[in-house]
């Protein structure tokens, strides 16, 4: 990494920047995964999914039910 860099962004284990030869690099500790730009938005995409896949688990579920806009039928 000695070549100017365009971060994106980074934390104290982790980095995403750009190169001057325009690839998109994901820097995690010692691992520095270089890909296209086009590679990396699809990558961004799968992390996006999993983000808001553990929001949902995580987060507890609070849900009102309006008893009046329920359909319900009686059972003879």
């Amino acid at each position: 990494m000695g070549r100017k860099t365009n971060f994106l962004s980074q934390s104290n284990i982790c980095a995403i920047y750009q190169c001057l030869d325009g690839h998109i690099h994901l820097r995690y500790r010692a691992l520095d995964i270089t890909m296209e730009p086009e590679e990396f938005y699809r990558v961004a995409e799968v992390f996006t999914e999993a983000l808001d896949t553990l929001r949902k688990v995580s987060e507890p579920v609070d849900e009102e039910i309006n008893l009046r806009d329920l359909s319900v039928t009686l059972k003879a």
